[in-house]
C-alpha cells in the first residue's frame, strides 16, 4: 500500500512539473494587403457619435469595414447606411439613407451612393440623389449628379447641387424644374 502511495505521488509530481514547462507556440505569419483586407469587419452596428462631449449622430449599418492600415485610412458601408443627427435633447433632426457609403478619414469626406435621401425638419425637406459628398471641413454637402430637392412647399430638381451642413442655404447650378408641393394631396404624419 505504500508503494501505491508513493508510485500515485510521484506520477502527481511528475504531471505537475511537466504542466509547469514553457508553452511553446509559433505564430504563422502572413501578409495581407492593407488596401484590399479591412483591419475590422463589424456587422449589425448601432452607434452613437459625440462632439464636444454632446452625442450628435446615431448611424446604424448591416456592415462597416474598416482599412485603417490602408495609405489613405478609410471606411466602407456596402450595404448601407442611416446616419442621423440630434439636437441636445436627443431629438433627430435630419436623416441621411443611401445604399453604400465611402468615407475617408483623414479628408473627413463621405461619399454617399445610391437612393441617397436626405429628411430634416420633420421630412418637411427633402433632398433625393445618387450620390452626395459631405464635406465635413468644410461643412457643405455637393453633388454633380441629378437632385430632387422638396422644401419650403415646391420642389427644385436640376443637377450640380451645394448646401450647407444644416441645409438653410443651397444652390442648384442647373435647374430643370420647379413646380409647387399640392400639400392637399399629400399624407399627414400620423395617418391624420
Amino acid at each position: 500500500m505504500r508503494h501505491a502511495t508513493a508510485l500515485m505521488l510521484a506520477t502527481a509530481m511528475c504531471l505537475a512539473i511537466a504542466s509547469c514547462k514553457d508553452e511553446v507556440s509559433s505564430v504563422v505569419s502572413r501578409s495581407t494587403n492593407p488596401e484590399t483586407v479591412p483591419t475590422m469587419n463589424s456587422r449589425d452596428v448601432q452607434t452613437v457619435i459625440s462632439d464636444n462631449g454632446h452625442t450628435r449622430y446615431r448611424i446604424t449599418t448591416k456592415l462597416w469595414s474598416m482599412y485603417e492600415e490602408a495609405k489613405e485610412p478609410h471606411w466602407v458601408f456596402p450595404q448601407g447606411i442611416i446616419a442621423e443627427e440630434m439636437d441636445s435633447a436627443y431629438k433627430v433632426m435630419t436623416t441621411i439613407k443611401c445604399d453604400s457609403a465611402y468615407y475617408d478619414e483623414r479628408k473627413q469626406l463621405w461619399d454617399l451612393n445610391g437612393n441617397v435621401r436626405i429628411s430634416s425638419n420633420g421630412g418637411s425637406e427633402v433632398v433625393l440623389t445618387d450620390q452626395l459628398y459631405w464635406d465635413q471641413v468644410q461643412h457643405k454637402l455637393y453633388s454633380d449628379a441629378f437632385i430632387h430637392v422638396e422644401k419650403q412647399g415646391r420642389v427644385i430638381e436640376g443637377y450640380g447641387y451645394e448646401s450647407n451642413e444644416q441645409f438653410s442655404t443651397y444652390t442648384l447650378r442647373k435647374v430643370e424644374a420647379i413646380f409647387p408641393i399640392d400639400e392637399s394631396k399629400m399624407p399627414h404624419p400620423g395617418g391624420k
